[in-house]
């Protein structure tokens, strides 16, 4: 049977010791030597410039969002198709030949269907039909559907595609 005992020397022990009193002094050393207020910032020379900053700068006005109320009222329906990017070009050709009506793309699947204005009484949405008509949109007609109830001017930058919103029953 063999043993085998292992001892740490003690010289070990004693450089450790020495490295924590080495590090030790030169803490107590470096201690010593700080001065925080070398490193406090004039606050007279931050006022100064915050008050510059402020003078120059122009504050955006916040304007809180109107969450838009949406009723049941009408659309007309300009295209009902299969492919997303057709539906795509009729809307953005209607944006541009009608920059102050909303034109939506609502999926229902598998269809696209095209629709353009807010009516909230349908015989408000008979011109729009007619207009689109004479625009070349032939198969353009009326459909129920969720509308808001006072839009904002719509925003070319928007893309509007909703899935198909179902009248709560």
């Amino acid at each position: 049977m063999l043993v085998l005992l292992a001892c740490k020397s003690t010289e070990t022990t004693g450089r450790s010791e020495e490295n924590n009193q080495a590090l030790k002094d030169f803490l107590d050393r470096y201690e010593k030597t700080f001065n925080p207020s070398d490193y406090d910032s004039d606050f007279d020379l931050m006022k100064e410039i915050e008050q510059t900053l402020s003078s120059d700068t122009v504050v955006p006005s916040i304007e809180t969002p109107i969450v838009s109320e949406t009723v049941q009222g009408f659309r007309v329906q300009a295209l009902f198709t299969q492919d997303i990017d057709q539906a795509n070009q009729v809307k953005d050709s209607i944006s541009k030949q009608l920059p102050d009506e909303w034109v939506y793309i609502v999926y229902d699947a598998p269809y696209y269907k095209v629709r353009v204005g807010n009516f909230l009484v349908r015989s408000d949405a008979n011109p729009m039909v007619k207009k689109l008509v004479s625009l070349g949109y032939r198969d353009a007609w009326i459909v129920p559907d969720i509308v808001i109830k006072h839009p904002p001017r719509p925003t070319r930058s928007e893309s509007t595609i909703e899935p198909e919103k179902k009248p709560d029953q």
